[in-house]
């Protein structure tokens, strides 16, 4: 088990002395939590997005600060990129120009903030991903930083594959085993949820995170439900299968960082 150490993490809860000491670090690094506000079923948190991608932040922040590493966790971006379930009451999506804007802004001005310091973007709404990636890509020009992206569902596809019976789809098995693991579960998961709605096959675009897609197929999902809004069979989902994810997610961005800052951290 990948073990968080008692250590606070979260810029929100420092003071400016505080972040102009880190500031001064040769290695430091800033986590931003990009996530979404948008349905999960009848029995998970609207918010779940934001929360994975921020508990796996602070989680990863914890133990680059044990190894040396000044670390500390950006308040999240809890809004994303949810137009296609926003017929379900409480999703509360934001354009694209709005979510790049907002972002661009954030890491330029951490950038001004604390000069020098590697800035990883932690997704945890797979409908950020290009977006993201594309923002990243921009500002790295713009500014001559260094930034990292990662969404939290790439880094263990292979657990995912091993440990779950079903694969990752939407307030599924997987969604509601880190919802256990992060005591988030609000009712008892469903158990007449349907196959995901989206047509996928093993060729084109699988479900499997550890095959890239070969194509997209985009449709205006929009317009109307999608029956309940969970998918897949969140009744086998369970608290020890959450935590393994949670802790491969926390230990694979810790490498990453450790990687991108240099082998002598």
């Amino acid at each position: 088990m990948f073990r968080c150490l008692n250590i606070l993490c979260e810029l929100w809860l420092k003071t400016w002395v505080d972040v102009s000491d880190l500031c001064v670090s040769s290695k430091k690094v800033f986590l931003i939590p990009v996530g979404s506000v948008e349905q999960h079923g009848p029995h998970l948190p609207l918010g779940l997005d934001y929360i994975i991608a921020q508990h796996v932040a602070v989680g990863a922040c914890k133990n680059l600060e044990s190894e040396g590493v000044r670390a500390l966790v950006l308040p999240p971006v809890t809004y994303g990129l949810s137009s296609m379930w926003s017929a379900y009451p409480g999703t509360l999506s934001v354009s694209s120009e709005s979510l790049y804007k907002y972002l661009r802004d954030v890491i330029a001005s951490a950038h001004r903030n604390c000069p020098g310091t590697h800035i990883v973007v932690v997704n945890g709404h797979a409908g950020n991903n290009d977006l993201l990636r594309v923002l990243c890509r921009d500002v790295t020009e713009e500014l001559g930083l260094v930034i990292s992206f990662v969404s939290v569902w790439d880094l263990c596809g292979d657990v995912i594959k091993e440990v779950f019976t079903t694969p990752f789809t939407h307030a599924d098995e997987v969604e509601t085993s880190l919802a256990m693991a992060l005591n988030l579960l609000v009712r008892e998961p469903p158990k007449n949820a349907p196959e995901f709605f989206r047509k996928h096959d093993d060729f084109w675009h699988p479900l499997d995170l550890t095959k890239r897609p070969k194509a997209y197929v985009f449709s205006a999902e929009s317009r109307g439900t999608h029956g309940i809004g969970s998918f897949g069979k969140p009744e086998l989902a369970s608290r020890e299968k959450g935590e393994a994810l949670l802790n491969c997610m926390i230990s694979r961005l810790v490498m990453l960082v450790r990687e991108v800052l240099g082998d002598s951290v």
